[in-house]
């Protein structure tokens, strides 16, 4: 199965932070992020570096200093997150444009399918919004039982 990088991960749980942040009008320090969201400061750091490189964050340095999201959150997408953390995914190999290793590139029914994954990858994250994740987020409470994973999975059957 596809498999989201945990660079990716923590990329996103910073947007979600700050989107649900983002109404209290203030900078949100990295270190409270981190802390909030369990993150490595280190880690988030760079995280945040790559997001306001691709003009999703603004990052502010010094006392009282802190970042914010650059846009409104119903203006950025998981797609242009993953772009700025990742660059483009390809589920496997052979179809990104560069790499023609395979021995049946171009010739295998396969290649379409991932295509197909691929595309079908690519349109959940061009049509989630930043705010439609930090909804999700809001929706669960604190204490509540949180939904395991075979049973998100087990909702696509």
């Amino acid at each position: 199965m596809l498999k989201i990088s945990q660079k990716l991960e923590y990329a996103m749980r910073a947007m979600i932070e700050l989107a649900q942040r983002r109404s209290e009008g203030v900078l949100v320090p990295a270190r409270e992020i981190a802390e909030r969201q369990q993150i490595p400061l280190r880690f988030l750091e760079q995280q945040l570096g790559a997001l306001s490189k691709a003009g999703l964050v603004e990052s502010f340095r010094g006392a009282g200093g802190g970042c914010k999201l650059a846009r409104e959150p119903e203006t950025i997408t998981v797609a242009q997150i993953a772009d700025a953390i990742e660059g483009q995914m390809f589920p496997v190999f052979c179809l990104e444009p560069s790499d023609h290793t395979c021995f049946q590139d171009s010739k295998c029914g396969l290649q379409g399918f991932w295509g197909d994954v691929a595309k079908a990858v690519a349109t959940v994250f061009d049509e989630t919004t930043v705010a439609d994740l930090a909804a999700r987020h809001q929706q669960m409470t604190p204490g509540q039982t949180l939904i395991s994973p075979e049973s998100l999975l087990s909702r696509l059957n």
